[in-house]
């Protein structure tokens, strides 16, 4: 495996909602715990360089609570003082939703955003707050990868690029697609990458999707789980490789967890799940953006 010549960070954030009866997860502390071990055990993060964020060490210390103040004020933290073979990632996983897009750069004509602990008092951190805060910062030679594990998060991270696999990830399909209405515009491009760095971005399902926590995925939420499972085998692997993976894995767990559902798969999937969203379930499918466009099945994935 290659080696990262730089620092490593790592900021891990799990929203459990244990005080929302109707926003309750059960898997998210979890999801924190797995992903720590295979930052430190295999990608050799240093322990004091991975900071956590959830209500089981909020309990112990404010600081570590997952509130919205905590959140912005640890992406700050990820990216402070980051220079060149710097490795960042940045881990979420809870509730991510959307909202109608107020400054038309959106394609679809919506924003999304992610739901912290406090959201009811102190609101949502929005993608245009995330680019914002961890990904316009980013110098030359730093390389971020963001694990969003929640609802409507395929372009969470404002990111230009959402690279378009068919439904198993295969080779011989897959483009990378704008994502920002003012794509034309240099100014308004330029604005949304960073400075000289790399932000890619893993999430857990395209933006109109769902993004599950079934009870038979041993506590945590599908997409960690299916990005665990891949990368935790120990081969390295490309990106394609990887997205394929995750995704035969998601479809392949959905598939035996469904509870009376038609679950349907690829573009029909999607069809359904927009056209008749009360008989259908359209398997979520991890999705891949990026803030430059590259060779997915060329360059490997290294943390």
């Amino acid at each position: 495996m290659a080696v990262v010549s730089g620092r490593k960070r790592a900021l891990l954030v799990g929203v459990s909602y244990k005080d929302d009866s109707n926003s309750k997860l059960t898997g998210s502390a979890k999801d924190v715990e797995s992903m720590y071990n295979l930052l430190h055990d295999r990608f050799l993060f240093p322990e004091g360089s991975i900071h956590m964020l959830t209500e089981e060490l909020g309990a112990k210390n404010p600081l570590k609570a997952p509130t919205r103040e905590n959140i912005l004020r640890e992406m700050r933290w990820l990216v402070e003082g980051c220079g060149a073979g710097d490795s960042l990632v940045f881990h979420f996983s809870g509730h991510g939703r959307q909202r109608l897009d107020d400054n038309g750069d959106e394609v679809d004509g919506r924003d999304e955003e992610l739901l912290p602990v406090d959201y009811k008092e102190s609101g949502n951190i929005l993608d245009d707050d995330i680019n914002e805060a961890i990904v316009k910062p980013l110098t030359q030679g730093v390389k971020l990868h963001a694990i969003i594990d929640t609802c409507h998060s395929g372009t969470m991270l404002d990111l230009p690029y959402l690279c378009r696999f068919n439904k198993m990830g295969l080779r011989s399909r897959h483009r990378w697609v704008g994502q920002t209405r003012c794509r034309l515009s240099a100014k308004k491009e330029w604005a949304m990458v960073p400075v000289g760095g790399h932000a890619i971005s893993i999430s857990g399902c395209k933006d109109y999707q769902n993004s599950l926590e079934p009870d038979n995925t041993a506590g945590g939420g599908v997409m960690t789980w299916s990005f665990l499972e891949a990368v935790g085998t120990g081969t390295t692997m490309t990106y394609g490789e990887l997205l394929g993976s995750m995704r035969e894995k998601v479809h392949h767990r959905l598939q035996q967890s469904s509870s009376g559902k038609c679950l349907v798969t690829g573009c029909l999937g999607s069809l359904a799940a927009k056209c008749l969203p009360c008989c259908f379930l359209s398997v979520q499918e991890p999705q891949l953006c990026s803030s430059e466009e590259f060779d997915v099945y060329e360059e490997k994935f290294i943390l």
